[in-house]
């Protein structure tokens, strides 16, 4: 797919995004953002998205740093519950921390997860410090996530929300992901 189909969106003075929950994002450098605090999700919500592909370049600067990216999120206000109980999470966790475990190692809670419903097959990463590419297809049922080039994870069953928002994660305090070149391809059109 050609990159000149796919639509950037904005990070430069984050226009059409809102904050819910605690934590923030704050730019870095032109067109890099970098969440901070948290747990809270950054929502694009201009735009209302069912099917599409989504790139987007993202670099953690620890192995401690969580993060993710949310497909078909709701509306949201202060709360985010819906959009962790009604959308899909993209996992960013090169731990793989399962919280209720207490574990590491845990597929279902890797980089490139789809969080607790599809686990990531795969570790494709770079070194913690360089940045990292996801291309997630999300059609109809269908959820898949390649992570530099590799597929990780595949929801063929999905569920949830038909249709939603897309979102960043600010995690909790510490963790610092960056975040850069987000653009979304509308299959709908």
């Amino acid at each position: 797919m050609p990159l000149h189909s796919f639509q950037a969106l904005p990070f430069q003075d984050l226009s059409g995004w809102r904050m819910a929950g605690r934590g923030s994002f704050a730019p870095v450098e032109p067109g890099v953002i970098e969440s901070r605090g948290g747990p809270g999700l950054l929502w694009y919500a201009a735009q209302v998205y069912e099917n599409l592909v989504l790139r987007i370049c993202w670099r953690v600067q620890s192995l401690e740093d969580n993060s993710g990216i949310f497909v078909r999120c709701p509306p949201l206000q202060d709360e985010i519950q819906p959009a962790i109980d009604r959308g899909y999470e993209i996992q960013i966790d090169e731990r793989g921390l399962d919280p209720e475990r207490n574990v590491q190692g845990s597929p279902y809670h890797m980089t490139g997860a789809i969080y607790t419903v599809a686990p990531a097959i795969s570790k494709a990463s770079r070194p913690i410090g360089e940045w990292n590419g996801f291309n997630c297809l999300v059609q109809g049922s269908i959820i898949e996530v390649d992570l530099n080039g590799v597929r990780v994870a595949s929801l063929q069953s999905a569920s949830r929300e038909p249709r939603g928002h897309i979102a960043l994660q600010a995690h909790h305090e510490g963790s610092l992901v960056q975040f850069k070149d987000l653009r979304i391809h509308r299959l709908d059109d």
